[in-house]
């Protein structure tokens, strides 16, 4: 019950949160592409079917469950969501680092985007990231949400992969007490 309530939230976060704008793969990336980063993940993640121990908690409830049965593309939607190589994006952040081991992105003052920051850290060798932490926000007169997402990174076999992800946060839609949620997976190979 815990599972299906939280996956409808970060169904509906990520449906109001997103723009039907989407980068062409063709265009030249600005900022760190993460999201080829995470869609090569997905690939890889529904190819190996590795066990995936979940937290879910909602307010004072909580849910621990273990699957090889992910569905990895809804699984990690917020990390494509939080990577903001979009056209009308461009001049909305100020690059606080660019490489080669830190890229950090902050949304300039007076842009009404949902990806407030974006940090990335990646491994020295291979220039894959180790660590994502982004803040998500989306407000309207109805529904107010926002969202800290983080993925961990681990090298195995020369190659790096998600070890772990964690998404916290909350909503608040208008005459509804807000709720705070936090789902944290670790992935087992």
């Amino acid at each position: 019950m815990l599972y299906r309530f939280l996956t409808i939230v970060l169904l509906l976060c990520s449906l109001v949160s997103c723009t039907p704008e989407e980068s062409r793969d063709d265009a030249p990336k600005v900022y760190y592409d993460l999201k080829g980063f995470v869609e090569n993940q997905i690939t890889y993640l529904n190819d190996k079917k590795p066990e995936v121990r979940k937290t879910a908690v909602l307010g004072s409830n909580r849910e621990v469950s273990k699957s090889r049965n992910v569905d990895w593309k809804k699984e990690l939607e917020l990390f494509v969501q939080a990577d903001i190589n979009k056209p009308s994006y461009r001049q909305a952040y100020e690059t606080v680092h660019n490489g080669p081991l830190r890229f950090e992105y902050r949304l300039k003052p007076g842009n009404d985007l949902p990806v407030s920051y974006l940090i990335i850290e990646t491994d020295s060798v291979l220039k894959q990231p180790l660590r994502v932490e982004a803040l998500l926000r989306a407000e309207n007169k109805i529904y107010n949400s926002e969202k800290k997402i983080v993925l961990e990174c681990a090298k195995r076999d020369n190659l790096i992969g998600i070890s772990a992800y964690d998404v916290a946060g909350y909503q608040k839609l208008i005459f509804v007490e807000k709720k705070v949620f936090s789902i944290h997976g670790e992935i087992g190979f």
